[in-house]
């Protein structure tokens, strides 16, 4: 029973979908929430112990508030390709979806 509720609380993958037609940021866990629309949108560069991830999170209370939309990356050579990749496959399309300048 104990591993049932830590596979369900911890290793069911949270996904985010960008909804276009609606302006909307929905997160699907188990179930489907608004979290955001593509106004109150903003990403940040969040540093935690030792790596850091990139986050999205509303404009008002990104700091008090905010998602984790990558994994966690250091600064090894694997990690700096992991993450040119994912800058260039996931984020760089998500920010051009919503309207969102990306600084280079």
């Amino acid at each position: 029973m104990g591993y049932l509720l830590f596979d369900l609380f911890f290793r069911i993958p949270v996904k985010y979908i960008f909804d276009k037609s609606e302006k909307c940021i929905y997160r699907k866990w188990i179930l489907t929430r608004k979290i955001m629309t593509f106004d109150e949108m903003t990403y940040s560069f969040n540093d935690e112990w030792g790596g850091y991830y990139y986050a999205i999170g509303k404009k008002r209370n990104l700091f008090v508030k905010s998602y984790r939309i990558s994994n966690y990356f250091s600064g090894s050579k694997a990690s700096n390709r992991r993450e040119d990749e994912y800058i260039e496959k996931i984020l760089c399309p998500v920010l051009i979806a919503v309207g969102i300048p990306m600084n280079q």
